[in-house]
């Protein structure tokens, strides 16, 4: 287990209604600081709007405005550096929040490994995805319950009519991308009436049968977010 102090602390308040402006920011670090809080990192609800598996939706400009103070307020104070929650795919703004930290930024990302994993499993057994499709379009507004989302399930061409080596395509697309990310639980946890799964295991099958391809499709995915982010493999 953790010995005490042997932790990373980070405090998120990035889900809060309301935008944290500045002025918030500085008055949260100070009280933390004069009630002895030892943090390392803290997420901020940062301007625009951060949804799952998709770019940042917002203006750009504005945001690197806005985003500059709150670095030079983390630069001022020091001690600590800004995370961005919600984090994968977020190309745009990468760029900006690594200059303005000077590269002392956390990034929290993870599932849209998953996404890259799922566009495998379209370009080399496409029946298996279709059968995922529609399971998650089934079971979609189940699972959306507890994210901050605008998918707009209408706006996703309708499987049927997509050819085999164009169901690839569907992952550059929003709405598609958040089907399937949403819903990877239910994909992953779904079983049949005799108690066996219904898509992990033949998802597993595929994804060690084209290794080599899952592994290209998902070093290519984060290799963008860090080069983005400025930041470098060591050799």
């Amino acid at each position: 287990g953790y010995k005490k102090d042997n932790f990373d602390l980070e405090i998120s308040v990035d889900e809060t209604p309301t935008v944290t402006s500045p002025l918030a920011h500085l008055f949260i670090v100070l009280e933390l600081q004069r009630k002895g809080v030892n943090f390392q990192n803290i997420a901020l609800h940062f301007l625009g709007d951060w949804q799952k598996g998709i770019e940042y939706i917002g203006n750009v400009k504005e945001f690197a405005k806005e985003f500059s103070l709150h670095a030079a307020i983390a630069k001022e104070i020091g001690g600590y550096k800004l995370s961005l929650h919600t984090g994968s795919d977020k190309f745009s703004v990468y760029p900006i929040f690594s200059q303005e930290t000077n590269g002392l930024c956390h990034i929290k990302t993870a599932g849209t490994s998953w996404l890259e994993e799922a566009k495998v499993i379209a370009m080399k057994d496409p029946a298996i995805y279709r059968e995922i499709h529609r399971f998650a379009l089934k079971n979609f507004e189940k699972d959306r319950a507890s994210y901050n989302l605008t998918t707009d399930l209408s706006r996703i061409p309708d499987i049927d009519t997509i050819a085999d080596d164009e169901l690839v395509n569907l992952f550059k697309q929003n709405d598609s991308r958040q089907l399937i990310h949403i819903t990877y639980g239910s994909i992953l946890r779904a079983k049949n009436d005799e108690g066996k799964y219904i898509f992990k295991d033949r998802i597993y099958k595929i994804l060690f049968e084209y290794e080599e391809d899952h592994y290209r499709e998902l070093f290519n995915h984060i290799r963008r977010h860090l080069e983005l982010l400025k930041l470098r493999r060591r050799e």
